[in-house]
């Protein structure tokens, strides 16, 4: 290979890491599904993109919090915590916007994400003001209190301002006066993907969507507990379950 050749290579090398590196930055919905080759061999269910992208938002939080409590616990300098921020926020702005067609509900996950993650990088930052000031544990005790209220404070409004009592699903099997719903993940109505038993009603068929009540659990989330409207509109089992607008 010629001194030219490989030049041209890295050339080439460098112009893509560059691209990829604005794509990253400043992304922008694509139109192509994204792909989930590591999530999915975790994963023995059987997911839909909406599932895989709230699974991969889930555990880039959950990394976020795990790396931040480490760097406190080492004492290390309050950059490190804003440089890990600065990254985690790129990727979670990269993954909400590049997938944003392929959520079922985007505008609910967008928000709670940023703001459950903005509170949290104030809490951990917090404590680091709170570690250098405190001349007793009461501070700590204090500090635990108020980070506990916004946090409520947070679930409220989030509740008032995205919650509801109801969400969708796919009929998938029908036994008798029992019906076997699939439901995608709902932060909105905070109900887990899954499949539910529910009763019967009238007009059902395997493919059409319906709407269901939802009964809020403590500590479990909520659960479809009965339909309440059919879409008379046949989708295929777990696709987006967007009502259609002829209803019964």
């Amino acid at each position: 290979m010629s001194v030219e050749d490989i030049l041209y290579r890295i050339g080439e090398s460098v112009d893509s890491g560059i691209r990829e590196l604005m794509d990253f930055i400043n992304p922008s919905p694509s139109e192509e599904p994204p792909s989930f080759r590591y999530l999915s061999r975790l994963v023995k269910k059987r997911f839909t993109a909406h599932e895989y992208l709230s699974l991969k938002l889930q555990l880039a939080f959950l990394s976020y919090l795990i790396l931040n409590l480490i760097l406190l616990f080492i004492k290390a300098s309050p950059l490190w915590l804003v440089g890990v921020a600065v990254v985690y926020f790129l990727y979670l702005r990269y993954t909400l916007v590049r997938n944003r067609e392929f959520f079922v509900e985007y505008e609910p996950y967008r928000f709670f994400y940023y703001a459950i993650s903005l509170i949290s990088l104030a809490v951990f930052l917090g404590y680091l003001v709170i570690r250098k000031i405190a001349t007793s544990i009461y501070y700590y005790y204090a500090y635990l209190l108020v980070a506990f209220a916004i946090v409520m404070a947070f679930r409220w409004y989030f509740k008032q301002r995205y919650g509801r009592d109801y969400t969708y699903g796919i009929v998938e099997e029908i036994k008798g006066d029992a019906v076997r719903v699939f439901v995608h993940d709902d932060i909105a109505a905070n109900v887990k993907p899954g499949h539910y038993w529910v009763d019967a009603v009238e007009d059902l068929e395997v493919g059409r969507v319906v709407k269901l009540i939802v009964e809020d659990r403590k500590l479990k989330g909520a659960v479809p507990v009965r339909i309440i409207e059919v879409y008379l509109t046949d989708q295929s089992s777990q696709s987006s379950t967007e009502p259609k607008e002829e209803t019964e």
